[in-house]
């Protein structure tokens, strides 16, 4: 795994989901058309069944014809939210439409040359879930320390916190920031914290929050980069400490919201 020494540009990570339009015209004109507004309405009719409890759904978009999809992405629009991961096995990448809830899906098997495009309906999508499952439960973190050679007193007591904050949240489900810049710690310190926790190609970013979130090998432990000072570019680094960042994801309101909006328009 790669260390990543500074945020990567989300229009270059999520290049999949900007070049959609051009990726349209290589669908196939000849297949059955759908109706949009009949798409927007089970979109909508999916956004409730979600928000009630209900599993994810997927709006497979083969079959629509490349006009139909620039209309739909002409109503639905793009979000401020994107998630990219690259599986063994497939590459994924996901954009909140406008409505949230609501997400522009595309997959990319490893072998193959073409992209499936979908829409996904759920407050996450459901690849996220996948790279959730391949994490380390309860990590050594204290024994990797030490082979890491580091005795300074500052990083160990920051590495038993995050042993007792990791163990914390499976009960208490919040999002503990830690802000390293704010921590007694030397650059030599931050980068023992990058061979200790090292980041994954897993990347979320929030162009509302100006936020980065990357992920560890690690259940619970999270590195999260943010614009701090918008007028100087200044960025703060650390570590969130959670199950999942949920607060960036939109809530059950949320979706009911989204649904109603949709309808409207569908009507």
């Amino acid at each position: 795994m790669k260390e990543k020494d500074a945020p990567l540009d989300p229009l270059e990570i999520f290049s999949q989901i900007k070049k959609l339009l051009p990726f349209f015209r290589s669908f196939r004109r000849d297949k059955n058309s759908v109706d949009i507004l009949n798409l927007l309405k089970d979109i909508a009719r999916a956004l409730q069944l979600v928000r009630k409890g209900g599993k994810n759904l997927l709006f497979d978009l083969t079959s629509l014809s490349r006009i139909q999809i620039e209309s739909c992405f002409n109503l639905i629009g793009l979000g401020k939210l994107c998630i990219f991961y690259p599986h063994l096995q497939a590459v994924y990448a996901a954009q909140q439409t406008a409505f949230p809830g609501v997400w522009w899906m595309e997959k990319k098997e490893r072998q193959e040359k073409v992209s499936s495009l979908y829409i996904e309906v759920g407050r996450i999508p459901g690849f996220v879930f996948l790279e959730n499952k391949e994490r380390i439960k309860n990590p050594d973190l204290k024994t990797a320390l030490c082979s890491l050679g580091s005795s300074r007193i500052s990083l160990q007591a920051l590495v038993s916190s995050l042993v007792s904050y990791t163990c914390e949240q499976i009960r208490d489900k919040t999002e503990r920031k830690i802000h390293l810049n704010l921590l007694p710690l030397m650059m030599q310190d931050i980068k023992t914290l990058h061979c200790l926790l090292p980041k994954t190609d897993f990347t979320i970013y929030s162009r509302e929050k100006q936020a980065w979130i990357f992920g560890t090998p690690w259940k619970n432990i999270w590195w999260f980069e943010e614009v701090a000072d918008p007028q100087v570019n200044q960025k703060s680094i650390g570590l969130l400490i959670c199950e999942f960042p949920y607060s960036l994801f939109p809530d059950y309101l949320e979706l009911d919201i989204s649904a109603r909006r949709l309808e409207k328009i569908a009507a």
